[in-house]
C-alpha cells in the first residue's frame, strides 16, 4: 500500500507535483537505487535517523540499535535503507521538490525553525536536501511555505497604494487575516465575477514585516496531452498579493490585474469595515531627480552601485553611443565638446547598466509624452533575488525619491487599464 504523508492531496495539489509519474519512477527499482546513491552522507543521516527513532521502522534496523549511528558508515547506511526503500517514498518526492526551487527560498523558511548554518557547505552553498527532509520532518506543510515563497522570489509585481486610506483600527491587519475571512471574500468575488470559475486560497504567512496570500484560479483555455488522451481545461492564474502590515500598500502579481485587484480591495474593504479600493504606483519620476541620480551613478557617489555602462541618443551626429568602462566620467568629459553635455539634458539618455550586490542590473529610462518634466524608470528584475529587488527600490526611493518597476510589470501596466 502506497503510504503518501501527510496526504496525496497536498503533494499533487499543494505543490503541484506529477505524482502518478512520480510514484512509476519510484517503484522503478534501477531508478530508486539511483536515487539513493545520488544521496550524500549528509542527506542519507537525516532521513536514516528519522527513520531509526520511529519505533516501527526501528525494528528493521534491531541489529543494529546498540550502535550509535555516527559509527555506522555512510555505505552501509545506504544499504539499510535500500532494504526498506518502500518506507523512503516521501523522501523521494521531497527530494523530487528540491528541484529550480531557490536557495534564498528554502533558508528564509528554515531559519525561524532550525539552524540552517548547520546545513553550510564548504563552498559557503546550504545542503538543500538536507534542509528540505528536516523541515519536511518537522513539518510538511513548511513545504508549501517554500513552494509559494519560491514564487514571491521568481515573479514580478506591481505596486498600488491604497487611495485615502482609513484610519487605522486597533485590530491589527495580520489578526484579521484567517482561512475562513479570506474564503468568504473569494467566495463573494466568484459570485459577482459569475464565470464559473472557483478561487482557490492557499495559504498566506508572514515574512519581514509582509503578509503573503497566494490564491489560485483557472484562467485561459488550454490542453494536455496524457499518454495518447486529450485532456481539455484551464491554465492557472497564480495570484499572490503581498501587503504591508498596516493593509495601505500592496503588491500584486497575476495575469489579471482586475481580479487581483478586485480581491485586494475587498480584503481590506472588509477590514477597515470602508469600501476601498487600490490605485498603482506611477513611475514618473521629475528630471531634476532623475538627473541627481545619474550624476551620482556617474561620479561613483553611490554605495554598493557601479555603473559600467551608458547608452545615450548623440545628436552630433544624431546616432545612439553606448559607453562601456568603468570610467564614464572620464569618457564624458572628454566627448562632451563633440556629443555636448548628456547629463544636462538626461532624456537623450536610454539606459544605463550598474553593478549592485555583485550582479548587472540594466536601468531604463523613457520620457513621458504626455509631460517632459518627467521620466518613467524601469529596472531588469530578473537578475535579483526579492531581497535584493526591494533593497534596489528602497535605495532609489530613501535617497533619490525615485520609483522604478520592473521592465515586465511596467509594460503591462502601460498596456492595461483596470
Amino acid at each position: 500500500m502506497v503510504n503518501f504523508h501527510p496526504s496525496r492531496e497536498f503533494w499533487e495539489s499543494s505543490l503541484e507535483m506529477p505524482v502518478s509519474s512520480l510514484l512509476k519512477d519510484f517503484q522503478n527499482p534501477i531508478l530508486c537505487e539511483g536515487w539513493l546513491n545520488s544521496l550524500s552522507g549528509r542527506q542519507l543521516t537525516v532521513i536514516f535517523l528519522h527513520l531509526f527513532k520511529d519505533q516501527q521502522n526501528a525494528q528493521l534496523f534491531k541489529e543494529h540499535e546498540l550502535w550509535k549511528h555516527d559509527d555506522i558508515p555512510t555505505q552501509q547506511k545506504r544499504k539499510m535503507l535500500t532494504d526498506v526503500s518502500e518506507s523512503l517514498l516521501n523522501y523521494y518526492l521531497v527530494s523530487r521538490f528540491s528541484n529550480s526551487k531557490s536557495e534564498l527560498a528554502i533558508t528564509e523558511v528554515a531559519k525561524p525553525v532550525l539552524n540552517s548554518e548547520l546545513y553550510l557547505l564548504q563552498n559557503n552553498k546550504y545542503d538543500r536536501k538536507s534542509l528540505l527532509f528536516t523541515l519536511f520532518i518537522t513539518d510538511p506543510n513548511l513545504l508549501k511555505q517554500i513552494f509559494h515563497f519560491n514564487k514571491v522570489q521568481k515573479k514580478s509585481f506591481s505596486p498600488f497604494i491604497l487611495k485615502n486610506p482609513p484610519r487605522q483600527r486597533s485590530t491589527s491587519f495580520k489578526d484579521f487575516l484567517s482561512d475562513s475571512v479570506l474564503q468568504e471574500i473569494l467566495t463573494h468575488h466568484d459570485l459577482s465575477r459569475d464565470d464559473g470559475f472557483t478561487s482557490q486560497f492557499q495559504g498566506f504567512f508572514h515574512h519581514q514585516d509582509r503578509i503573503y496570500l497566494f490564491i489560485r484560479r483557472a484562467s485561459d483555455s488550454d490542453l494536455i496531452l496524457n499518454s495518447n488522451q486529450v485532456v481539455h481545461g484551464y491554465k492557472p492564474d497564480r495570484i499572490i498579493l503581498d501587503f504591508a502590515l498596516n493593509a495601505n500598500q500592496v503588491n500584486l502579481c497575476t495575469k489579471n490585474v482586475n481580479h487581483g485587484l478586485n480581491i485586494a480591495s475587498s480584503i481590506v474593504s472588509q477590514y477597515f469595515e470602508y469600501e476601498c479600493s487600490f490605485v498603482d504606483v506611477h513611475n514618473h519620476n521629475a528630471v531634476a531627480q532623475v538627473r541627481t541620480f545619474i550624476s551620482s551613478c556617474v561620479q561613483k557617489s553611490i554605495p554598493n552601485v557601479s555603473m559600467y555602462e551608458l547608452r545615450f541618443l548623440s545628436s552630433k551626429p544624431r546616432t545612439y553611443l553606448t559607453l562601456t568602462t568603468d570610467n564614464i566620467e572620464g569618457v564624458l568629459q572628454k566627448i562632451e565638446p563633440v556629443v555636448g553635455s548628456v547629463l544636462r539634458d538626461i532624456s537623450l539618455i536610454q539606459h544605463v547598466k550598474v553593478m549592485f550586490e555583485s550582479k548587472k542590473v540594466t536601468l531604463s529610462f523613457q520620457a513621458n509624452i504626455h509631460d517632459p518634466n518627467y521620466i518613467a524608470i524601469n529596472y531588469s528584475e530578473h537578475v535579483l533575488n526579492k531581497k535584493e529587488r526591494e533593497d534596489f527600490k528602497s535605495l532609489f526611493k530613501n535617497i533619490y525619491g525615485l520609483t522604478i518597476l520592473s521592465k515586465a510589470k511596467s509594460s503591462y501596466l502601460q498596456a492595461n487599464s483596470y
